[in-house]
């Protein structure tokens, strides 16, 4: 194995030697190089001669990155998938009262808030004392604590876990905080939609995602029965921030799996806040269009919180007005008044919070503002009254996106409150949650080619999970009634409902290895987003088979550049 850490590797790798005699012949089964800032193994297949008086009587072979097999090292952090922190070749790691140092190449997600850490529980010596990991930003030199003193263990400990979640301590400051969520599932009043199988989730928001929790212990002693709300609780969990979606499934098992889902809320009692996902949908493989994952997107209705400043070079102390009128212009409705009852003293440099509950007004593109006395009495003062207004925010409670308008004018008190003055918005700050949340649901179109070589097909099961720059739309079953998939030379297509996954970065395909004939011989995956047209090939050309060439019965693939 090859170890590089400040070379990139190119396109293609060479390897052979220079001897020309018969004890130089060298049978090469397969070589790696390893990337350790990159985080990643790539693995070359040879499994042929180096030799002048042997096989083709080459001593050298080029082989293509696209043909080696890409095994990720390190360790998952929020927004990153999983890293492996693969062992050394010449020493021993994790060891007691041992320190091991990692350094990784990873994307910039900024401050870090968590971390997710857990073994495979295997070898001889499975259980591990994990006492503290710590994370360096070497561009930065930021330095994030992790710290659990605890075992990961199946058999030793307090959890009895392989895996566990660990909040990240920057500057003395915790930077996550337990909360318990309370979650409401209402199944739907239609016949049939009550389920027995085994239900499953997970949670997105600002602050990463959830891991998968199983819906096992509700208020009700049969669950998930017709008509019926359901609530589980989850204490001591690391809390996500403002939510943006959820991925709900279950395994299909039972008398009666089939589940007709109306609708999920979740409560947060950190930020006492409650997010719905709606639903309305069967996760069903003999209704609608087979599926039984859904992937939901936060439906919350918006609360505005209006900010104003006033400008500090006005000669008078303050403004006292009894009515303040705000009308939010978006680009596709009209204008909708807002109206602040009471007295407020609007002073001199001071910043004035103010709060409406509203429906969804979409993008706002104008605000109009004004004042007027209470009541609309007449004005008694003979001289003009003005407010200068220097800026003025408004923030969506619920999204979190803030809409900024630089004002600098002054408005004249008037009677009439029909007497505004427009401004438009100078710059949109958009939320984490509100990108998220935008996110629609979109059909994906899904071939995969079967090779043409003798004994080509599989009658294994097939998954495959799609990964884009919105996220991974989790393990996919593709299945179709009635027919023989995944034949010799065949071209199979199906149909995936998921939320939008943005750019695609790579496919996982993979099988179970069930049945007489499962392995497999994979040419390539095609993916076509039907609201953009977008088609992405995935070239693939290898065997999934225990039996042959490295033995994996899985693939990643990557787009074909």
């Amino acid at each position: 194995m090859t170890s590089t850490s400040s070379v990139a590797l190119r396109r293609r790798s060479s390897i052979g030697h220079d001897g020309a005699t018969p004890e130089s012949s060298w049978l090469l089964d397969e070589f790696s190089v390893t990337v350790p800032t990159k985080g990643v193994i790539y693995t070359f297949v040879c499994k042929c001669w180096l030799a002048q008086d042997r096989g083709d009587g080459l001593t050298s072979r080029v082989f293509n990155i696209l043909d080696a097999d890409c095994i990720n090292i390190g360790l998952k952090m929020t927004s990153q998938a999983p890293r492996i922190l693969s062992k050394c070749l010449f020493s021993s790691r994790f060891e007691i009262g041992q320190k091991d140092t990692f350094i990784m190449e990873i994307p910039d997600i900024a401050s870090l808030k968590k971390m997710r850490i857990r073994t495979d529980g295997t070898g001889c010596r499975p259980d591990w004392f994990l006492e503290q990991v710590t994370v360096k930003n070497l561009s930065t030199q930021e330095v994030a604590t992790f710290t659990y003193n605890d075992w990961l263990s199946k058999q030793w400990g307090d959890n009895l876990t392989l895996e566990c979640e660990i909040a990240a301590m920057i500057n003395d400051e915790l930077m996550i905080e337990d909360t318990t969520y309370v979650i409401q599932v209402k199944t739907s009043n239609i016949g049939g939609a009550g389920t027995d199988a085994n239900v499953s989730m997970i949670i997105w928001g600002e602050n990463g995602d959830s891991g998968t929790l199983a819906l096992k212990e509700s208020n009700r002693s049969n669950k998930f029965e017709k008509n019926q709300l359901d609530v589980f609780y989850f204490p001591d969990i690391f809390s996500l921030g403002d939510l943006c979606k959820v991925r709900i499934w279950h395994d299909n098992k039972g008398i009666a799996p089939g589940w007709h889902l109306e609708y999920i809320d979740i409560e947060d009692s950190l930020v006492d806040k409650i997010f719905r996902f709606q639903c309305d949908r069967w996760l069903a493989k003999d209704e609608d269009d087979g599926q039984i994952i859904r992937e939901l997107a936060c439906a919350n209705n918006d609360i505005l919180e209006l900010k104003e400043r006033t400008s500090t070079n006005l000669s008078m102390l303050c403004v006292r007005a009894s009515l303040i009128s705000t009308l939010l212009k978006t680009k596709q409705r009209d204008f909708k008044c807002i109206a602040v009852p009471g007295i407020h003293e609007l002073v001199l440099g001071a910043s004035d919070v103010f709060q409406f509950s509203s429906k969804n007004v979409d993008d706002i593109a104008a605000i109009c503002v004004g004042h007027c006395p209470k009541d609309g009495k007449k004005l008694k003062a003979k001289l003009d009254i003005y407010w200068h207004v220097q800026e003025i925010v408004v923030t969506e409670m619920e999204l979190g996106n803030k809409y900024f308008f630089k004002c600098n004018a002054k408005i004249p008190l008037r009677a009439k409150r029909g007497d505004y003055k427009v401004f438009e918005c100078a710059k949109v700050i958009e939320s984490f949650a509100s990108k998220a949340r935008s996110l629609v649901p979109v059909r994906y179109e899904v071939i995969v080619v079967t090779g043409s070589q003798k004994a080509s097909g599989t009658d294994a099961n097939v998954h495959i999970t799609i990964f884009g720059t919105n996220g991974d739309s989790g393990k996919r079953r593709l299945k179709q009634k009635f027919r023989n998939l995944f034949e010799r030379g065949s071209t199979d297509r199906f149909y995936l409902e998921i939320l939008e996954l943005g750019e695609l970065k790579k496919v996982r395909i993979e099988h179970d290895s069930s049945r007489l004939s499962p392995g497999w011989l994979v040419e390539r995956v095609e993916i076509t987003n039907s609201a953009t047209g977008i088609t992405t090939n995935f070239p693939c050309g290898k065997w999934l088979d225990k039996n042959k060439g490295d033995q994996l019965t899985w693939r990643e693939l990557f787009p074909r550049s």
